[in-house]
């Protein structure tokens, strides 16, 4: 009798776990690369993809509602680092709880911004911020804009709410307290962004503000981008403004043209083309002009090869030069795999 009493309670013990379905997932990428002036030929990380690896916990609570919890954390696999770089949050990819139906999604927690989805799903070259235009003008730490301020990929204390209307996804953020990576500041954020995909034709727009509080700046950016799939090559356009009301940066604006092209059997040709004008206070201006072309070879539907240049060129009135804005070209050969 005991015996089956104390099979009973195990038995349940298990069910119970195995109601909240939990899996661990994540992507490695690493290559070989060199950027001209700055450093030797050299292992790094994230040439296509940011490495991460994540957890994800998921529970039919009935009635078609679930319950979702995900922490996902970026990783340095050339020097088996945690983030994206030293003193970068834990779980700053995404950590968040939340319920998730028919209807939509609400998320809980650090989300990752539709601004930053509608920049890399409109990209010949996905989410690289080392190969890609796009991505490296608007979420690098570059020449004009540090990263944060809002203009990190994710955003801390927020709640993100998911619906569709017909064809076209919904995207709404609120956030209490945008994390500055740079300064370690807290501000206020909010964003809506929408997506739809029509047959060949894909579409995005996506705003948003960040409120720096007293004594900083405000920052309000408005990203549209549209994709056109015409079988034997996949086009992309991207036009983005972002506005500022800091001591030195009035408005960035640009465009990103781009295309993918299938070239036999798991290979794939990328090129992009980026342009940026830069207003500064005191009528002060400057250009960012950047190209990138790549190749990829899928040996599965895990694993990936891949090589690509990315060349940078920098314009302006002679007066806003610095050393950081020597023109680079960035090259590389690695591989991605998907677990």
């Amino acid at each position: 009798m005991i015996k089956k009493v104390l099979a009973s309670a195990v038995f349940a013990a298990f069910a119970g776990v195995a109601a909240a379905q939990t899996s661990i997932y994540g992507l490695v990428d690493g290559y070989v690369g060199h950027t001209n002036g700055k450093s030797p030929t050299q292992v790094n990380a994230g040439g296509m993809t940011t490495s991460y690896i994540g957890i994800r916990s998921t529970e039919d609570l009935g009635h078609g509602v679930k319950a979702n919890a995900v922490l996902e954390q970026f990783l340095r696999p050339d020097t088996a680092q945690l983030g994206r770089f030293n003193g970068d949050a834990t779980w700053a990819r995404n950590a968040y709880v939340g319920l998730s139906s028919k209807a939509g999604e609400v998320q809980v927690g650090r989300v990752t911004t539709p601004y930053f989805i509608s920049t890399i799903v409109f990209n010949a070259l996905g989410d690289s911020f080392v190969f890609s235009p796009m991505v490296t003008q608007r979420f690098g730490v570059n020449n004009f804009n540090l990263a944060g301020g809002g203009a990190d990929t994710g955003w801390n204390n927020s709640v993100l709410v998911k619906t569709t209307a017909g064809p076209i996804a919904l995207t709404g953020v609120y956030s209490a307290g945008v994390q500055d990576d740079a300064f370690g500041t807290k501000q206020a954020g909010k964003s809506l962004g929408a997506m739809m995909f029509q047959g060949p034709v894909g579409f995005t727009a996506t705003w948003q503000e960040v409120d720096g509080g007293p004594g900083r700046h405000n920052m309000t950016s408005v990203i549209t981008g549209v994709s056109v799939d015409l079988k034997k090559a996949k086009l992309f356009a991207q036009w983005n403004r972002v506005e500022n009301s800091d001591a030195v940066t009035k408005e960035d604006k640009g465009y990103s043209v781009g295309a993918t092209m299938p070239m036999g059997k798991g290979n794939t040709v990328m090129a992009s083309y980026s342009h940026f004008d830069h207003n500064f206070v005191g009528g002060r201006t400057a250009e960012t002009a950047s190209w990138a072309i790549g190749v990829s070879h899928a040996m599965s539907k895990r694993t990936d090869l891949y090589a690509a240049v990315k060349d940078t060129n920098y314009t302006n009135d002679g007066v806003n030069r610095t050393a950081a804005w020597t023109d680079t070209r960035v090259t590389g050969v690695g591989i991605r795999h998907r677990f």
